[in-house]
């Protein structure tokens, strides 16, 4: 059942089957049901979230109570705040099961005791933040210079999987366009 999360951290580091199990010995396992919130908006995000199988999603809320999709997490991603991971401070974030999901949990806590204990998960760390900060400057860059469908058509050429496992208006919402606007966007691809 951890198979993918063994090859996940050996595709990038170097670790033994002990330091995996002693890994896997400060983690917590635990299955979602779809729709149930594995974290809150105003809660500090004290864990990283490692979707061994299902889907979530991470959105904030804007002063007018609309979502605002932030990110999504499938198969052999992770998910959490990390600013508020980080920086221990409430997160503006509410992560969702879209999906009945099988999830791994490792809290901030564990993750300093392990880093002493398996120095090459400083590295795996060190690769898992810059992938994610990469990601989300690209993500930026594309949400300030390229159209909403060229947007969508980079999701359905990189992620096609998505599509068809995520509502659509939750990818409208990632793309920052109401669902209309998304209906409009694929009438005008798919004609």
């Amino acid at each position: 059942m951890c198979n993918l999360l063994l090859q996940h951290f050996r595709s990038r580091i170097p670790i033994s089957d002990h330091e995996f199990n002693l890994l896997l010995s400060y983690m917590d396992h635990f299955q979602v049901k779809k729709k149930h919130k594995i974290l809150c908006s105003r809660e500090v995000c004290n864990s990283t979230f490692y979707v061994n199988q299902g889907l979530l999603y991470s959105y904030s809320t804007d002063s007018n109570g609309l979502e605002n999709v932030v990110n999504f997490a499938m198969e052999d991603y992770w998910i959490g705040d990390m600013y508020s991971f980080i920086n221990k401070t409430p997160s503006n974030q509410t992560i969702v099961a879209i999906e009945n999901s099988d999830i791994y949990q490792l809290s901030n806590d564990a993750l300093e005791i392990l880093f002493d204990k398996i120095p090459a998960l400083e590295k795996f760390y060190r690769i898992l933040y810059q992938n994610a900060y990469t990601h989300t400057l690209q993500r930026l860059d594309c949400s300030l210079n390229v159209s909403a469908q060229e947007r969508y058509l980079k999701i359905v050429n990189e992620n096609p999987k998505l599509l068809q496992r995520v509502p659509l208006h939750l990818i409208a919402s990632y793309l920052g366009i109401t669902p209309e606007s998304l209906s409009r966007i694929r009438k005008k691809i798919y004609l």
